[in-house]
């Protein structure tokens, strides 16, 4: 596969100038050749083949053939195309997603260029052009002469691509060194080679090494692969939410205050067997679509619950006593409806973009409503956001192997004597430290079942699948901190009253 290159932006930020710096520093130039959709005041460092991106639209397979016979005359190992910034990236894909070009071709990296002096005026006067370019970068090369613009400006490129790099007015080592990084998201290759570690530990110093460091590894790696096919679920569902599923119809079934609608949304788990990990993006994806945050929120507290998996796990948990399951179901109801209810009556004040640009990545729900297009679309922000929320649910998965590893023996070994509100308010708490998996925490209810009385016991059911450790460093990839602060004391107040009602109702 040829490696493709390419470097866009708008006339005059140093398109050209950076490739031959990047040809002159990767000392390929016999085996690289350029194409250029547009002429600037540079010469390219080779000659190039020159395309008018006019034609893209007035006859796309002649410019396809063009670079085909190109190719086959030149044999690259390399291309470098510098890109037109007045057209959307899109016509740059047709070309190369074509089914005759993708044969042979790889896009490996694209690299925007800008200068804070024109950028916020072009992209509100472009628009799509514009952001379709700066969504689709690896890389963006800010050029700068006032200190006093480039905060403000590469806050804005942040907010419409989130995850590609930024350097300010890079050196040729610099650019050279970024662009040699891979490609991958570092939490892949953290993951991989931990993994890796633990193998080589485990094999040649397995019995130096201490063996809870042992159990740490395991845990944390077993955690990691249980809960990734959940996550790409979640991720799935929520982006098929927000590409493929009606407004008319969400609006239908959730924007009211219905009983309707109530139910339908505390009663979806039934119908999604996902774990709690997974509704988190999914809650995002309904907020995005104009869902009320109340609707949203008992969506994402009640579903876990709802499980079936979860609810199967929790009947055969405990079978001397399958009202447990019955409390469970119930309980867990009437906390996600009184929590989501404090936010109906007083709404948290979500951040909102500042300015009159389109929000961040919008513009690709709009490009095209081709089938095809509507594919490439939900494959590119499944991988971006699953991407995302592997490295905060890997970060998690660490955290919790610690605390199952040093913590949770110490309150599993032997019987504690603690009334049930001292009993209550540690389980809660455990329940948020531990972070177990909302189809596997009726296990480990069970044997708490033995230690403290049976109200604390359903705290610690009740709570784990809403909110968790785990649960709040995904959900810090879409909401503020104060929400989520606000959003743990609520569901633990609420929860803690509920195990003292319930233990005065169970002695009666």
């Amino acid at each position: 596969m040829i490696s493709v290159y390419i470097v866009t932006g708008l006339l005059g930020t140093g398109k050209t100038t950076l490739i031959n710096q990047e040809l002159r520093e990767r000392k390929k130039l016999g085996s690289t050749e350029i194409i250029c959709f547009e002429e600037g005041a540079t010469n390219s460092i080779k000659e190039p083949l020159s395309i008018d991106p006019d034609e893209i639209e007035e006859d796309l397979p002649h410019v396809i053939h063009q670079i085909q016979d190109y190719i086959s005359s030149t044999n690259p190992k390399e291309i470098w195309i510098e890109w037109n910034g007045m057209f959307a990236f899109q016509q740059l894909e047709d070309i190369f997603f074509n089914s005759i070009l993708k044969e042979f071709c790889h896009l490996e990296r694209v690299i925007y260029t800008a200068n804070t002096n024109n950028i916020t005026p072009m992209i509100q006067a472009l628009g799509e052009r514009v952001l379709s370019q700066i969504y689709s970068a690896d890389h963006i090369i800010l050029y700068s002469d006032d200190t006093r613009k480039t905060k403000s400006v590469r806050t804005l490129l942040q907010s419409y691509n989130s995850e590609c790099s930024i350097l300010i007015n890079p050196s040729i080592e610099d650019f050279h060194n970024q662009l040699s990084h891979p490609v991958w998201p570092w939490s892949l290759y953290g993951i991989i080679a931990i993994l890796t570690l633990y193998i080589l530990l485990v094999t040649v110093f397995r019995h130096s090494i201490s063996y809870s460091i042992h159990q740490v590894l395991a845990i944390a790696s077993g955690i990691i692969f249980e809960g990734i096919p959940f996550l790409l679920l979640g991720t799935i569902i929520s982006t098929g939410i927000a590409l493929f599923v009606p407004d008319r119809w969400l609006m239908r079934y959730l924007k009211g205050d219905s009983i309707k609608s109530y139910c339908i949304t505390a009663g979806s788990g039934l119908l999604l067997p996902i774990c709690d990990c997974a509704t988190i993006p999914m809650f995002n994806a309904l907020l995005k679509r104009g869902i009320p945050q109340h609707i949203g929120l008992l969506f994402m507290l009640a579903s876990p619950i709802m499980n079936p998996i979860a609810l199967l796990a929790t009947y055969y948990a405990f079978p001397d006593t399958p009202s447990i399951l019955l409390y469970r179901i119930l309980g867990g109801i009437i906390i996600a409806c009184i929590v989501s209810l404090t936010f109906k009556w007083k709404p948290h004040q979500l951040p909102k973009v500042t300015n009159n640009l389109p929000l961040a990545k919008d513009y690709q729900y709009t490009l095209s409503s081709q089938e095809s297009n509507k594919k490439k679309v939900f494959l590119l922000h499944v991988e971006k956001e699953f991407s995302q929320l592997l490295i905060y649910f890997s970060a998690a998965a660490f955290t919790l192997a610690l605390f199952q590893v040093w913590i949770k023996p110490t309150f599993l070994s032997s019987s504690l004597d603690v009334a049930a509100p001292i009993a209550s308010i540690l389980l809660i708490i455990l329940a948020f430290l531990f972070s177990l998996c909302s189809t596997s925490d009726a296990i480990i209810g069970r044997s708490l079942n033995n230690l403290f009385p049976i109200s604390s016991v359903l705290g610690f059911l009740w709570l784990g699948p809403m909110i968790d450790l785990k649960n709040v460093y995904m959900l810090r990839q879409y909401i503020s901190a104060s929400f989520i602060l606000r959003l743990v004391i609520t569901i633990a107040i609420t929860t803690y009253i509920m195990t003292l009602l319930f233990q005065i109702l169970y002695i009666l």
